[in-house]
């Protein structure tokens, strides 16, 4: 299976696509993105989606302005390359994850969330 979710690094910041999990606990939706360990819930799918584009944009600002990006992204199982890196296939992040064994029980969506970042002045 070819991975196509990536970060591309630029000099105005980052252009990044992930893998994203949605399904229902409960009465609350989780949007779940196992290659950051990533979540944003609440009680419509919408809603947890949103909540996880506030996570997304809100961590890659926090790692750029620390300039930590790169070694967390390595940390969580990225392979990474002088401009571009490349999201670990599922299968990876089934190995590392115990969160994203569980999940694959559950009835799910999986879905890919792109986000442009530029860093913060």
């Amino acid at each position: 299976m070819t991975n196509i979710n990536y970060i591309c690094f630029k000099d105005e910041g980052v252009e990044i696509s992930v893998s994203l999990f949605v399904f229902k606990e409960d009465d609350t939706y989780i949007a779940y993105c196992p290659s950051l360990d990533l979540s944003g819930y609440d009680l419509t799918e919408e809603s947890a989606r949103s909540d996880f584009d506030y996570m997304l944009a809100d961590y890659l600002n926090e790692q750029l302005r620390n300039g930590t990006l790169r070694n967390d992204l390595a940390l969580h199982g990225w392979k990474m390359g002088k401009a571009k890196g490349n999201e670990p296939e599922l299968s990876d992040m089934l190995g590392m994850n115990e969160q994203l064994r569980k999940l694959v029980m559950k009835s799910y969506k999986k879905t890919n969330v792109n986000k442009t970042c530029t860093i913060p002045s």
